[in-house]
């Protein structure tokens, strides 16, 4: 004879008026599914969004990283043509130079003659200004001012307005004082900043309220560093900005249980008042002892991460949270119960101290946190073992070895109730109980198994309905 076990969780109890923890378990498990289903088109657009900033942002990296090659090219074009300027000691080394002439070529708008007549641009630079037929004078007035500006067809000795010679002392410095070792080019003074007037004579100081600064030679602007820059204003490429990821508010609210009911939870006085002094006092602390003093802050935080009860022992979770998770012999990381690596995680204490835990995106994440945790408990305060049961069903999927079970009291809970093994069971050693587990439960066959899953869950909340309603030793019969 089949004994039909639905009048145990099929709905409200004629007697208590309340709703037994496996029908409360199959109304959030509706309610999650529709959820579920209403975010999946939204879920399919923000995906899909992701693929194409993703495929736009390789574009980006790969035109950034040819950018930067560019940019590298010309920065090294810039100070090569300086230093050419600077140690020059003919124009002829420069003029059939085409690297320093490309930089000056496009310093001064002359590109495309650079490209197209390079020679042209050579007879312009070195033509004689006093020559009517020069291709300086019988061109533009650009090709004059260009040929004026650097003045590269001057020829003979340099002197200065007062007759002396101007050229390279020992150490590479022009000088007119006639200790002068290399006489310098004139077609080169000017890239030397030398100042000189229309008879083509380096200028002098003159009248100086120091007689002793008077002789001195004048120097003026810097054209080579003037036309390195113009090059480079004119060949280098800016960067693009990747794109980010737009705030994703669907996402960052969307919760399996949310509807009316977790609505009006949420809203409720206490529930509101505990997350505004969280906002309100936790942007003023200023160190984590200060956090870790306020006893009221702590206890939110753990609350939100369902730790509420590790409040009276804030000494073990500042170790923990400060542990390093990158060290698998951290603190952190030896708990098996994944609430305090995760939490850990979030804070990120070990890194940036209170810094994250004052941002605004944090003290959101955590208030959402609360909210669901605490309407969690509530629900389980209605039908308890509901909590539990939803855990069970969100973290059996990650176990991979039957250790695990033990050391999350969520699971194990399930398990042992589930499977009606004694609480005793704890006080021996651990591989006797991984053995005593192991007899009735296979870890890889129920993380896949769905079905396995909802069997474990159903027996876990009839257990705990006949708990409460006296009915276990019964049950325990009929199931065990």
């Amino acid at each position: 004879m089949s004994i039909d076990l639905s009048i145990l969780y099929s709905g409200a109890s004629a007697s208590s008026g309340t709703m037994s923890p496996t029908a409360m378990y199959r109304k959030l498990q509706k309610l999650a599914a529709e959820n579920e289903a209403n975010s999946q088109p939204d879920a399919a657009v923000e995906q899909a969004k992701t693929a194409a900033r993703e495929f736009t942002n390789a574009a980006i990296r790969l035109q950034n990283a040819q950018a930067k090659e560019n940019n590298a090219r010309v920065q090294n074009d810039v100070i090569y043509y300086n230093n050419r300027a600077a140690t020059a000691t003919t124009v002829s080394e420069l003029i059939n130079d085409d690297r320093f002439m490309r930089v000056l070529a496009y310093g001064n708008g002359y590109e495309d003659l650079f490209k197209t007549n390079p020679q042209k641009l050579r007879d312009i630079l070195t033509s004689d200004l006093n020559d009517p037929n020069s291709v300086a004078r019988k061109g533009t007035l650009k090709d004059l001012e260009l040929a004026k500006k650097y003045g590269f067809g001057s020829t003979g000795a340099l002197l200065d307005t007062n007759g002396n010679a101007v050229g390279l002392d020992s150490n590479g410095k022009v000088v007119n004082d006639g200790t002068m070792v290399t006489p310098l080019d004139p077609g080169l003074a000017r890239l030397r900043k030398l100042q000189i007037d229309a008879n083509g004579k380096a200028m002098v100081t003159s009248g100086s309220k120091n007689p002793a600064d008077d002789g001195k030679l004048i120097f003026g602007p810097d054209i080579a560093a003037r036309d390195a820059s113009t090059y480079s204003a004119k060949q280098s490429l800016g960067l693009q900005q990747e794109q980010a990821a737009a705030p994703n508010t669907k996402s960052v609210n969307y919760y399996e249980f949310d509807g009316p009911e977790f609505q009006n939870f949420r809203d409720r006085r206490d529930v509101q008042s505990e997350i505004q002094y969280f906002k309100e006092n936790i942007a003023g602390i200023q160190s984590l002892d200060d956090f870790f003093n306020n006893h009221r802050l702590l206890k939110f935080v753990l609350s939100a991460y369902d730790l509420e009860s590790e409040a009276q022992y804030p000494g073990k979770i500042r170790k923990i949270l400060e542990s390093d998770l990158t060290d698998v012999d951290s603190l952190a990381n030896r708990f098996q119960d994944p609430r305090y690596k995760k939490m850990t995680e979030d804070l990120g204490f070990s890194i940036f101290k209170e810094m994250k835990l004052k941002l605004g995106s944090t003290a959101l994440d955590l208030a959402q946190k609360y909210e669901r945790v605490k309407y969690e408990q509530h629900l389980d305060e209605q039908a308890p073992g509901v909590r539990a049961a939803i855990e069970f069903s969100r973290r059996i999927k990650d176990v991979d070895l039957t250790v695990q079970l033990l050391g999350d009291s969520v699971l194990r809970e399930v398990i042992t109730v589930a499977n009606n093994i004694p609480k005793e069971l704890a006080y021996q050693e651990v591989e006797s109980q991984i053995t005593a587990l192991e007899k009735r439960v296979d870890v890889k066959s129920l993380k896949s198994d769905p079905n396995e899953i909802e069997k474990m869950v159903t027996r876990y909340l009839t257990f705990k309905g006949a708990e409460s309603s006296g009915g276990q030793s019964y049950l325990l019969n009929l199931l065990g």
